[in-house]
């Protein structure tokens, strides 16, 4: 789809919570909507809907289990394998999330700066964190890491921290 027009707004989600909507309009009529919680209130729009095109990249790649088979196989794991892209702004970074026992990178995205895609990292992160349950998941360790584009780690993103993030997101509101 070809984008031709992308609208910012602040509504309320689903379930009655704020959220910050960024939609992103292409020839033909076709929109893809993107709600996020509205954490970054002082957020600037460019920031927004950089971030809104990182969760496009995100839940694109994650798809559903074709069969139980494909659903239960957890795969070789101890084997890492790297997405490498480049980009002549040097901004692309690759994200790798902690998926059970074993990692999942998703495509590579182009971020502003490093420290967009650290606080991207960390709001995944804070994702993760919610989804991990208390006596069956391990609740140490790293959730969301950031790599360059030829695999090198950058920074991770573990526990204590999305769970301080998390806190302080609580705190803000």
């Amino acid at each position: 789809m070809q984008i031709i027009r992308t609208e910012v707004d602040d509504t309320i989600g689903r379930g009655g919570q704020p959220v910050r909507r960024v939609v992103f309009c292409g020839e033909g009529g076709e929109c893809v909507s993107v709600d996020m919680a509205k954490a970054q209130a002082a957020e600037n729009e460019g920031a927004t809907i950089e971030r809104a095109r990182a969760v496009l990249v995100q839940s694109a790649t994650f798809g559903l289990a074709a069969n139980d088979y494909e659903a239960e196989s957890s795969g070789n794991f101890d084997e890492v394998a790297v997405t490498a892209v480049n980009d002549e702004s040097g901004a692309t970074y690759i994200f790798e999330y902690r998926d059970g026992d074993g990692a999942r990178q998703v495509p590579a995205s182009t971020m502003p700066s490093f420290e967009a895609a650290r606080q991207e990292a960390i709001r995944c992160a804070v994702d993760v964190l919610a989804d991990l349950q208390p006596g069956t998941d391990d609740l140490s360790g790293w959730l969301v890491r950031v790599l360059d584009e030829n695999g090198g780690l950058l920074c991770s993103i573990d526990v204590s921290e999305a769970e301080a993030a998390r806190q302080a997101e609580v705190a803000a509101f």
